[in-house]
């Protein structure tokens, strides 16, 4: 009976307390899970209903958060990117996360380790951002238990998505690539991936002399992603333009070679396709693809940043 009564002086006071701060701001308290302020702390919170904004992230299971219980959990979810666009005349805001395992109370940063890449997105009515969709898993990438960087672009007529770009190193081999995930389907979805280049920078010499054995002639491949407007098309064309000088078995001469590969967008993801027509296409400019709404900085990690932005 006692503890009836403690709840309902508890429900009391907490409904005053509401009507209180109704009186004395003109509004009532402001609900996590729907914030009037859209940035990654807002965000976070709206999703997992915990955040700790000193550690600026949040444990998984969630109830190891407020402490900072790194021993007993089992993942680390942070933001990766956070921008606001504007979509079919409505205002929205997106969320990616990067969620890190666990273990024995430290991040796992093997060669081998992934991260897992989760995208939330909001719409603001007004009042509130309120959530619209979002998938958990949308797909594993990254080094070293890091996510590569992403960024937010238009993908065609009032369509948007994330580009995200990264690379690797193994055994002196370098490899970029890059993924696209859309924000404009049902629920954000993996859309492509993309071979962006590759090099044997750190098993190479340009001195002839000392090419042996493993130490062979530099050589490397760059793409360049472009995107193109077909007629009417609501979703943009991409084309991947990609050179290379990589040796050649006979002689071992090294040739430049460029070769273009355009994808179309599907109901499943975009699709190669060979029609001749998409070679006439217009080049949509790339600040058009990139000027795109307002992203919040976050910091990023180097070991997933691609050759390109490394020079």
């Amino acid at each position: 009976m006692k503890f009836k009564k403690n709840a309902i002086f508890l429900a009391l006071f907490l409904t005053l307390l509401g009507l209180t701060a109704y009186v004395l701001f003109g509004r009532a308290p402001v609900d996590p899970a729907k914030p009037d302020v859209f940035n990654a702390n807002t965000a976070m919170l709206a999703i997992f209903g915990t955040y700790n904004d000193k550690q600026q992230g949040v444990l998984l299971p969630e109830k190891n958060t407020a402490q900072w219980n790194m021993k007993e959990a089992d993942t680390l979810a942070t933001a990766l990117l956070v921008a606001t666009y504007t979509e079919a005349g409505k205002h929205k805001g997106v969320l990616a996360i990067q969620r890190q395992q666990i273990l024995d109370g430290v991040v796992e940063r093997s060669h081998a380790t992934s991260a897992m890449i989760s995208v939330y997105v909001f719409a603001y009515n007004g009042k509130q951002w309120i959530f619209e969709k979002g998938k958990k898993e949308v797909v594993e990438s990254g080094a070293y238990g890091e996510a590569p960087g992403g960024s937010l672009m238009r993908l065609g007529k009032d369509k948007y998505g994330l580009l995200f770009k990264g690379g690797d190193v193994h055994q002196g081999y370098t490899n970029d690539y890059a993924f696209l995930i859309s924000l404009s389907e049902v629920k954000p979805i993996k859309m492509l991936d993309l071979d962006m280049g590759e090099s044997n920078s750190g098993t190479c010499s340009d001195d002839e002399e000392e090419q042996e054995g493993m130490m062979q002639a530099c050589w490397e491949s760059t793409g360049k992603l472009s995107f193109l407007q077909n007629a009417t098309d609501d979703y943009y064309v991409l084309k991947l333009s990609t050179t290379s000088n990589k040796q050649q078995a006979e002689g071992n001469k090294s040739i430049v070679k460029t070769q273009e590969e355009f994808f179309v967008h599907a109901a499943t993801g975009y699709k190669a396709s060979k029609a001749q027509g998409l070679k006439a296409a217009t080049v949509v400019p790339d600040d058009l693809v990139f000027n795109v709404g307002e992203t919040q900085k976050l910091s990023s990690s180097l070991a997933t940043v691609p050759r390109s932005e490394l020079k």
